[in-house]
């Protein structure tokens, strides 16, 4: 009778401890872990989240997949392998477009992107009529900059061989070379973003011809416009509200952290990136970041900067009947 009482005992017991596990897991310091993908040589506050452990202080572990291509990362999102992704503005745009579930829950920073140039007498946009510049072809931001000269400055951008003496000649360069083009002369200018910009600013002795925050103010647009969003998939938001919830808070304060101290932030630029302390310094005063939550006048932002990537092509339809339920707000 013992045994038998022994034995009831011991199997009550484990039923317990199996249904307890989550629980005793949490207080024993167990964590639930996020998995955010992100460009190799995207700068982003995903850097400072992870390098400074504010995803450990919100009781989470935040595993950072870097991969080498932005399709990479829209691949990796549509598969469910991984839960958040940090991308541009317009590739979420496009991610929904492709029938992707996600959900837009942060802005992470404005548009750095710009045009440069090395030759003296390109100052400006009317400049670069008649001039060849070099761009990746495929990327949001040279569609962006297609509809930028078009909407603001009414310069025609085509993509033919021979240069058109009317418009801008774009040509095709990987961001690997495209400041190598600049330098020895194959180009007038160049589009790219940070930390590249930087880079040819200080290594290339560029100028800033235009960046996109100028031609956004062209375009009769007043403050900054939006590049980086954090998107996640919307069963991982639905099936982890207050997991959810932890991430953006721990962005929030990962931007604020990025703002706040310069010192550190450039340190861990130079760290992860293999910058030289005067390009990071550089990417440090050209970035700005978001330091708040994702707001009405953001979301706007965004669906203008969607607008813009519609005009230069990125997008294949009008993004206007994506719905307001895309956008995450706590």
């Amino acid at each position: 009778m013992m045994k038998k009482l022994y034995l009831l005992i011991i199997v009550v017991g484990l039923i317990i401890i199996a249904a307890g596990y989550p629980l005793l897991s949490g207080l024993l310091g167990s964590k639930e872990t996020v998995r955010c993908a992100t460009l190799e040589g995207g700068i982003s506050t995903l850097d400072i989240l992870e390098d400074a452990g504010i995803d450990a202080k919100y009781g989470f572990d935040a595993e950072v997949i870097r991969l080498q291509k932005t399709p990479d990362i829209l691949a990796a999102v549509a598969k469910g392998d991984v839960d958040i992704a940090i991308i541009p503005a317009e590739m979420a745009a496009k991610l929904l477009q492709d029938g992707v579930d996600i959900v837009i829950i942060a802005v992470d920073m404005y548009q750095n992107q710009a045009i440069l140039a090395v030759k003296d007498d390109i100052k400006t946009v009317d400049d670069l009529v008649g001039r060849r510049v070099a761009a990746v072809l495929a990327s949001g931001t040279y569609r962006m900059f297609k509809a930028y000269l078009k909407m603001a400055y009414d310069i025609e951008v085509t993509e033919d061989t021979e240069v058109n003496s009317s418009g801008v000649t774009a040509i095709n360069s990987p961001p690997g070379v495209v400041i190598t083009a600049l330098e020895r002369g194959d180009v007038d200018a160049i589009v790219i973003w940070e930390p590249l910009v930087s880079r040819a600013l200080v290594k290339a002795s560029a100028h800033v011809v235009a960046d996109y925050e100028d031609m956004w103010g062209a375009l009769g647009e007043e403050g900054s416009p939006v590049m980086l969003v954090w998107v996640a998939r919307k069963d991982f938001v639905e099936g982890n509200p207050g997991l959810v919830e932890k991430l953006v808070k721990a962005r929030r304060d990962a931007a604020i952290m990025w703002v706040e101290d310069k010192e550190y932030t450039v340190s861990v630029l130079e760290k992860l990136y293999g910058l030289e302390p005067e390009v990071a310094e550089k990417v440090y005063d050209r970035v700005k970041i978001n330091t708040g939550l994702l707001t009405n006048d953001l979301v706007e932002n965004i669906k203008k900067v969607w607008g813009i990537a519609w005009a230069g092509g990125y997008l294949k339809d009008d993004p206007k009947w994506i719905p307001e339920t895309v956008f995450y707000r706590l």
